[in-house]
């Protein structure tokens, strides 16, 4: 018997069973929280491309572009959904029908600003990222030891749109019949001071184009064509961007561009003839002063001839109402240089074929088509096309600029040309055309070609529904009012 109390056999495996016991305890809890780790994972899988989703859909909207289709916070709990977290409640494919007990998830969607590490959400819930928040709750077993009912594993990802590039030749889109809503003549040699030229829709290349300088790039959002000129243009591309933003999109909506006064304007009188001006051209045979008026005492259909001398005699801010059209042939020539920016309205458009038309500072509204060739100067100006206007330059000395402050609307600063017309647009720079500011048709198709190149100003941009591009145009986005500039988009998670 004493023998059998002295001895020490099987403390061993004793000891090493009170051992076992907070041993296993760690192991199962290191068990629990690497299950923790692996929900997290999910979570934060789901939260990525949640966030990613959604701010691919954001770039639709803050480029203006037309279908973007279902909102923001839809495209973003569908992917979420598409790894498995959803709010209690949604019928999005890939919800789980049920959960373990005690085991929820939730998904939360936010539009903001993201900016230097910090997102905000503004009260109109717009902005250039989106912050997706997902979580589960779970309950807490060994966990439960330490005083946990309940354990929650949240994660977050937030994707901002970026706006790398100035871009000076968009093509807004749809792509028009034979595909391409920017198209590349194969005669195509880009000048300017290199920038990109990008299309909301698709890209067309009539063979493989060449430009002149640094830092072009063509791109797109929904394809390019034919695939043999796609792979090598030359020069930076991506043919599935985001697409591009329109810095302009809010004048499809001015009142200004929607109820057109022209189509009002009744009066009908004729001009006089006067003692002409120390300012007339040498030449001159006869000489009309043209006086400011209003809609109901506008001026008939004007034709400038050889020997002829239209001019506005205001000194002050003025407006000119014309219920015909103005024609200015060989040999005549039009003036309008008051002191003070002017506003004009043509019912029925403008041509020049020959002669001189000299615009003074202002803005000039037209219901017909506007046709230049033959010399047209005119600083600070912008032209404005409703309704089916077509808008022609045939060569020709022509050199105009935009201002940087557009007395007749805020709108239009910076803005050379604002065509909300569909009617369609021709420039053949074959001359000395030179076109500074940004030139806007949302609506119509553009011919751009020739060797036109601005004055005054380096600035040179175009936005157009559709930009088919010859010849050897000028483009460039340096000097351009930033209020007018276009940027493509990329969208990037960044937390």
């Amino acid at each position: 018997m004493r023998n059998l109390l002295r001895s020490q056999r099987g403390s061993a495996a004793f000891a090493t069973v009170i051992a076992l016991v907070p041993l296993i305890g760690a192991v199962a809890l290191g068990a629990e929280a690497g299950s923790w780790y692996v929900t997290r994972q999910q979570g934060q899988n789901a939260a990525d491309a949640a966030a990613y989703a959604g701010a691919l859909r954001l770039s639709c909207d803050i480029a203006g572009a037309a279908n973007c289709g279902t909102s923001v916070d839809y495209q973003s709990r569908v992917f979420a959904a598409q790894n498995a977290f959803c709010n209690s409640g949604d019928a999005y494919s890939g919800c789980a029908t049920s959960l373990p007990s005690r085991v929820s998830r939730t998904v939360q969607v936010d539009i903001g600003n993201y900016s230097a590490g910090s997102f905000t959400t503004p009260a109109a819930g717009t902005g250039n990222a989106v912050r997706v928040r997902v979580s589960q709750q779970q309950p807490a077993y060994l966990a439960a030891v330490l005083g946990a009912t309940t354990v929650p594993i949240p994660a977050q990802a937030i994707a901002e749109v970026q706006k790398p590039s100035k871009v000076c030749g968009l093509a807004l889109g749809p792509d028009p019949n034979g595909g391409g809503a920017l198209k590349i003549g194969g005669n195509v040699t880009n000048n300017g001071t290199g920038c990109p030229l990008m299309s909301d829709a698709s890209v067309q290349f009539a063979s493989t184009p060449s430009f002149t300088g640094s830092g072009w790039g063509v791109y797109g959002a929904t394809g390019c064509s034919p695939a043999s000129n796609c792979a090598s243009p030359g020069v930076t591309h991506n043919y599935f961007m985001p697409p591009a933003m329109d810095p302009l999109q809010g004048l499809q909506t001015a009142s200004f561009n929607n109820t057109f006064i022209s189509t009002n304007i009744t009066g009908n009188v004729n001009l006089a003839q006067s003692t002409c001006p120390a300012s007339a051209p040498a030449g001159t045979t006869k000489c009309f002063p043209i006086s400011a008026n209003s809609a109901s005492t506008a001026y008939k259909s004007i034709n400038v001839s050889n020997g002829d001398y239209y001019y506005c005699s205001s000194t002050t801010t003025a407006r000119y109402y014309f219920s015909g059209s103005i024609t200015v042939n060989g040999g005549g020539a039009f003036a309008c240089n008051p002191g003070s920016p002017v506003t004009a309205y043509f019912k029925a458009g403008i041509t020049v074929n020959g002669g001189t038309l000299t615009l003074a500072a202002g803005t000039y509204f037209s219901n017909g088509d506007i046709s230049l060739g033959g010399t047209v100067t005119g600083t600070n100006v912008t032209l404005v096309l409703l309704g089916n206007s077509k808008f022609t330059i045939n060569g020709g000395t022509i050199n105009l600029s935009a201002p940087t402050t557009n007395n007749f609307s805020s709108s239009l600063n910076g803005v050379l040309i604002d065509d909300q017309s569909t009617g369609a647009v021709n420039i053949n720079g074959n001359g000395a055309v030179r076109l500074a500011g940004a030139m806007y048709f949302p609506k119509a198709d553009v011919s751009f070609g020739g060797t036109a190149q601005p004055t005054n100003s380096t600035c040179s941009q175009m936005i157009a529904k559709s930009l088919n591009m010859t010849g050897s145009a000028y483009l460039s986005t340096d000097a351009c009012l930033p209020s007018t500039i276009a940027y493509t988009q990329v969208v990037a998670l960044v937390q």
